[in-house]
């Protein structure tokens, strides 16, 4: 266990929460035969979010509060490779989103067209070519 400290901020954070309930059943007893108060809303608020972050960083730790990995830094590409990847491979239709013939269609005629500029675009980069080289 080496992210001690974070596990033990969410063991403090569990210690207010249960003093904010205790403090919150007094003003509750307080008030007990009208309205609900903003200071009964505030604490029970309060109690809620105290309690929520300290189990998460029990259960979690260090990792909860680390900055996730995007998934161009996992890869080590550029964002130009990246959509020229995306352009060049084959297209399945993932989820719901094109569930009808149409759309499917409408999908793949989109990803040929854009695969299509991409070749051209290559291509006029490279410039003319001659046969037999």
């Amino acid at each position: 266990m080496r992210d001690r400290g974070a596990r033990l901020c969410g063991g403090i954070l569990l210690a207010a929460a249960g003093a904010t309930t205790l403090i919150h059943r007094a003003v509750y007893s307080v008030h007990r035969g009208g309205p609900a108060t903003v200071a009964e809303f505030a604490l029970g608020l309060a109690t809620f979010l105290l309690a929520a972050s300290g189990v998460l960083l029990l259960l979690h730790g260090r990792r909860l509060l680390a900055r996730p990995a995007t998934a161009q830094d996992r890869r080590g590409s550029s964002p130009q490779q990246d959509l020229r990847a995306r352009l060049l491979d084959p297209i399945t239709p993932a989820g719901r989103a094109y569930d009808t013939r149409r759309g499917a269609a409408l999908m793949k005629t989109r990803h040929r067209a854009a695969a299509a500029t991409a070749c051209a675009d290559r291509r006029h980069r490279r410039g003319p070519q001659r046969r037999g080289d």
